[in-house]
């Protein structure tokens, strides 16, 4: 199968979703409570994406990997979405500055090992570089293997929280890279 990484487009939104939601169910249940997945249905993610795909501020994008001959109807392999830092509550306001946040990066359930998540990371690191960020932050939620992808990728953990998902609490790493050295 052959792929390739571009700019995602509204259309894609359904499919985008798809892709959250599957990859959401297929990594998370058993860490997060059922309610979490109730307050984030499809629908909205469908939403978010639609808004996401058309929004063009400066500092943001949006991006698919898309088979080139469609897997089960649905060309989008995985996506990832690229944006200033969001300084999280428990942090200093100026924490991260400046930098860029790798807001999400989902495969779809069995797309794994294929350099699909490595493409999508690469192109992340490209555009994050002509938007001027120094830094990428990304936060992962303990245990998800995507850690060790990101280990492998260069992000080092620069810090860590503990959230409440509907009476459950949920660990998760701030990471780090310095693009000047990625």
């Amino acid at each position: 199968m052959t792929w390739r990484v571009r700019a995602a487009v509204p259309a894609d939104a359904e499919a985008i979703a798809q892709v959250h939601w599957d990859s959401w169910v297929a990594t998370y249940t058993g860490v997060f409570p059922p309610a979490s997945f109730d307050g984030f249905p499809l629908a909205a993610r469908r939403e978010l994406w639609h808004r996401e795909a058309s929004n063009s501020a400066p500092g943001r994008c949006l991006m698919v990997a898309v088979a080139d001959l469609p897997v089960d109807d649905v060309p989008v392999l995985g996506f990832a979405c690229l944006g200033p830092y969001r300084t999280q509550a428990h942090e200093p306001a100026d924490q991260g500055a400046g930098e860029g946040e790798l807001m999400a990066l989902y495969l779809r359930p069995g797309q794994f090992r294929r350099g699909i998540g490595r493409g999508l990371w690469q192109a992340v690191l490209d555009a994050a570089r002509r938007f001027g960020y120094p830094a990428l932050r990304l936060w992962v939620i303990a245990g998800n293997p995507a850690e060790r992808f990101y280990a492998a990728m260069g992000a080092t953990p620069v810090g860590h929280n503990v959230f409440e998902a509907h009476g459950t609490p949920v660990r998760e790493h701030c990471c780090r890279i310095d693009l000047s050295t990625a």
